[in-house]
């Protein structure tokens, strides 16, 4: 881990961990401020942060994440390997982002919101023909979204609404939907998942791969997968 007197354009609260090859705190203007990092944060190897980036406490980074300038995040953020906010992004608390997610700037994200794999949020609807305001979605509250979905810019996302994998959200979602298919299909939300994001998945203190977390190896295996990889440690 890197000690934080390294960054001299952040503001870093206590317990952060800090691995190789991090840029904190990135001067891509004159006029920038500093990043801020919350408490009992980390921070991958790999990960750029603009200055002018506002975390807050408990925020994890991915390795090789790049978050550009002015976006404010809550407590417990996760933003993981390979993705990218391409900066203006506002996130409540408990916002997961997995791998390879794209963020365009101006999108705006509630509480408790978790996106899968690839998905994609861009901002503009014709690009590079027509001059217009650049504007990505707004998700509200509970609202979980499945790997490799592609939202639309200046969609609104309801609170609790359910997006399914793969599916391209085209126009507004009222709260309690389930959207599937593309274009998306927009029906009420099945009973059992008529619920909110689980706690557990959207305030993590640490993850699986976490140095401070419990040992992986006390981890479980699937029944019916095969011998566990790795059985006893090496």
């Amino acid at each position: 881990m890197l000690k934080t007197e390294h960054f001299d354009n952040a503001l870093i609260g206590e317990d952060v961990l800090i691995e190789d090859n991090v840029i904190l705190g990135h001067r891509y203007h004159p006029a920038c401020g500093r990043a801020v990092i919350g408490p009992h944060s980390i921070l991958r190897a790999g990960t750029i942060l603009y200055g002018d980036v506002k975390t807050g406490a408990y925020f994890q980074s991915g390795h090789h994440t790049v978050i550009r300038a002015r976006v404010e995040m809550g407590d417990y953020c996760t933003v993981m390997n390979g993705a990218v906010i391409e900066g203006m992004v506002k996130m409540g608390d408990g916002v997961r982002l997995m791998s390879h997610v794209y963020v365009a700037s101006r999108t705006c994200f509630g509480s408790r919101v978790i996106c899968g794999p690839n998905v994609v949020f861009l901002n503009e609807k014709r690009p590079g023909r027509i001059e217009e305001h650049a504007k990505g979605a707004c998700v509200e509250d509970d609202v979980m979204i499945g790997g490799g979905a592609l939202i639309l810019p200046g969609v609104h996302i309801g609170a609790r609404s359910f997006i399914a994998a793969g599916a391209v959200v085209t126009k507004d979602v009222p709260a309690g939907s389930l959207v599937v298919g593309f274009p998306g299909r927009i029906s009420p939300l099945p009973e059992e998942l008529n619920v909110p994001c689980r706690p557990e998945m959207a305030f993590q203190k640490t993850d699986l791969w976490h140095p401070e977390g419990a040992d992986p190896f006390d981890a479980y295996w699937v029944d019916g997968y095969g011998d566990a990889p790795v059985p006893e440690k090496l």
